[in-house]
Parts: structure tokens; C-alpha cells; sequence
């Protein structure tokens, strides 16, 4: 039988991209294969930014691009996560009847229960207080050998200009031996160089 496919398209910062290559792990442990074309896959998830104006329509931009596939692909499931579902979860619900299923900044893992079918639509947890653990399934999407290496989250200042407690939740930092057995295992992978966020 042939894998089922995913594709998923990561916009915003290099913590964005940790979390999708934890949900691509979550994918492969479901038994879904990465496709680099869009159209060729059963499921779409779009990890979306929604810190500035820019980036915001960036991802909105998206996910109308990608839902077009629904129609004109192989597309059953339209999945949405990130900062921006996590800051206007019922503004997207409402607006974008095409999306299936929102996750929002700290919902990584509950990819695998839309990928076993009958998840509810809004699975946008809050506040947002996950922090990847080195037990989280990940794949890697950096080339070469090199890696991100996400050591905290979220942020306890509350400036007029930021949104990001908003977005990412209250700060919190890894356990540094959960990030060094992290660090144990992106090495055995291959990676020789780990950028840390």
C-alpha cells in the first residue's frame, strides 16, 4: 500500500520551523511521506506567521493559494496552524469555511489526531504552552547539517508593540537536559551545526 501524502508549507521564524518538523514527524509516525508538490497531496497543512501586517497577509495569501488545491488537487484535508490561527482562531473559523482543521502555536502534536480522522475543527489550545521535548517526533527540513535547536518559548513582557505572549504564551525554557539529549540525537542524525532559538 502506498504511503499516504503530506505536504506543509512553514512561513514566519526559524520557532515556526521547528514546529513543523515536528508535525512532518508527526505525519511520518502517522505513516505520511512529504511531497514536494502541493497537488500530489492528501493533506496541506499551512503553519502560519501572524506577527506583523506583512505576514499576516502572507499567510493568509497562502492558505487561499493552497485551498484552491481542494478543487483542482488531490487535497481531502486543508489544515491551518501557527501564530495566526492562534491569534484570530474565530476570525478564521468564520471566514474560511474551506479550512478543515486550525492548530494553533502550541498544537504540533495534535496533528496526529486530524491525521486519524475525526478531530474537531478547532483544535487551537489556550493559552499557548507547549515546549518541544526531545521525545517529540521531528524531521528535519534544513539542509545539510545544519539545525535549529529550539531552547524557549514565549516571552513574560507584555509590550505594546509585541504580540508574541499573545502568539507564543508566558516564557519557558527547556530543560537543558532535555535540550542536550536533543542535541545527542540531531548529531547522530548528521547535523554539524545547530542554530539556536
Amino acid at each position: 500500500m502506498a504511503p499516504r501524502t503530506i505536504h506543509l508549507v512553514s512561513l514566519g521564524c526559524p520557532k515556526n520551523r521547528v514546529d513543523s518538523e515536528v508535525m512532518l514527524g508527526v505525519a511520518r509516525a502517522a505513516g505520511y511521506e512529504h511531497v514536494e508538490d502541493a497537488g500530489s497531496a492528501e493533506v496541506i497543512v499551512i503553519n502560519t506567521c501572524g506577527f506583523i501586517g506583512e505576514a499576516k497577509k502572507e499567510s493568509i495569501d497562502t492558505i487561499f493559494e493552497m485551498a484552491r488545491l481542494k478543487d483542482e488537487g488531490a487535497c481531502q484535508k486543508l489544515v491551518v496552524s501557527g501564530c495566526l490561527s492562534q491569534r484570530h482562531p474565530a476570525e478564521l473559523a468564520r471566514e474560511m469555511p474551506e479550512v478543515d482543521h486550525f492548530l494553533g502555536s502550541s498544537d504540533m502534536l495534535k496533528l496526529g489526531r486530524v491525521l486519524a480522522g475525526g478531530a474537531d475543527r478547532m483544535l487551537v489550545g489556550n493559552p499557548a504552552e507547549w515546549l518541544v521535548r526531545a521525545a517529540d517526533p521531528r524531521t528535519l527540513s534544513t539542509p545539510g547539517g545544519s539545525a535549529y535547536l529550539k531552547i524557549a518559548e514565549g516571552c513574560n513582557r507584555t509590550c505594546s508593540f509585541c504580540v508574541i505572549p499573545e502568539l507564543r504564551g508566558a516564557q519557558r525554557s527547556r530543560p537543558i537536559d532535555d535540550a542536550v539529549a536533543e542535541v545527542e540525537r540531531l548529531v547522530a542524525g548528521g547535523a554539524r551545526e545547530l542554530c539556536l532559538v
